[in-house]
């Protein structure tokens, strides 16, 4: 797993060398490579390495704001949380990413004292280290609850393992069994999972969601939105409010498009059976969804 993986565009290849240099620089590791080896697919190699990064960089520039990978690497950081974006050039960030603070370092040149390539420096490390100086004058933490203490002074003396033990299987039992009726009401024919705020059953949504959403055929997706697995809430949210504005939106499972980022809730039109079709339907949906972009999924 990389501490940080680097995304940009091939025509910035010489200037993202001195980044890397200065992040693996502070002892981090640092994915940038793009070349795929051979026996490997861009889902095996790029798309674990994007998933399992604690950081995601993105370099944008002149060229990186049109790329679509570029674009759709950032979405991951987005959606993940993780997401560090910074300017190479004086340039504004693609729809949908703007209200991200990006580090301008288009002036910084490598070796070279630079103010703002500092608080780079020191927000990664924030991010990914902890900073001392983050927890000045934060309270000290509280001592952890002693659970074999809880009855001491009470008949004068520990609660029983053996009591507590029977309690902890009960309750075990008594949540499978919820989530076991969820389950099987939920797959039943002819009826839809209504999930209960008050219960935590993501298995169960999954397999719904899933069911109801995927289509076959087709293969260019337009991409509305994407989220992360524990916001499916989020997302249908997004696909409500899209269906309501006239958009024939669905939610799909990102794993069952093998071009696609992995383990990602997506928002989306189609499929569509030719880049045209969806380069058509982009062009109307884009009145609604200004960063939504094409994707070939399959």
């Amino acid at each position: 797993m990389a501490d940080i993986f680097l995304s940009y565009s091939r025509e910035d290849e010489a200037r993202i060398k001195g980044l890397v240099t200065e992040f693996e620089a502070q002892g981090w590791t640092v994915f940038w490579d793009r070349r795929i080896p051979a026996g490997e697919t861009w889902r095996s190699y790029i798309g674990a390495a994007l998933r399992d990064a604690r950081c995601i960089v993105v370099a944008w520039s002149a060229s990186s704001i049109e790329s679509q990978w570029v674009a759709e690497e950032a979405d991951e950081g987005k959606a993940r949380k993780v997401l560090v974006p910074v300017l190479l050039d004086q340039v504004q960030a693609p729809r949908g990413f703007r209200e991200i603070q990006a580090a301008d370092i288009s002036e910084w040149q490598p070796g070279q004292p630079s103010e703002r390539f500092t608080e780079l420096i020191g927000d990664l490390r924030r991010l990914l280290e902890g900073s001392p100086e983050s927890r000045v004058g934060m309270p000290p933490a509280k001592p952890p609850i002693d659970l074999e203490r809880k009855d001491e002074g009470q008949a004068g003396g520990r609660s029983s393992p053996g009591r507590r033990s029977l309690f902890v299987a009960l309750l075990s039992v008594f949540a499978i069994g919820i989530v076991g009726y969820f389950v099987v009401t939920s797959l039943r024919p002819g009826k839809q999972y209504v999930p209960s705020p008050s219960i935590p059953l993501q298995v169960a949504r999954d397999r719904a969601v899933t069911r109801d959403v995927t289509r076959s055929g087709g293969s260019w997706l337009i991409i509305a939105g994407s989220f992360s697995r524990d916001e499916l809430q989020s997302a249908e949210r997004h696909q409500l409010r899209l269906s309501r504005a006239g958009l024939g939106t669905s939610v799909i499972d990102s794993n069952d498009y093998p071009l696609l980022t992995p383990n990602l809730w997506v928002v989306a039109l189609g499929p569509f059976e030719s880049r045209e079709a969806a380069s058509a339907a982009l062009s109307r949906a884009r009145a609604t969804i200004p960063d939504a972009y094409a994707k070939l999924g399959r």
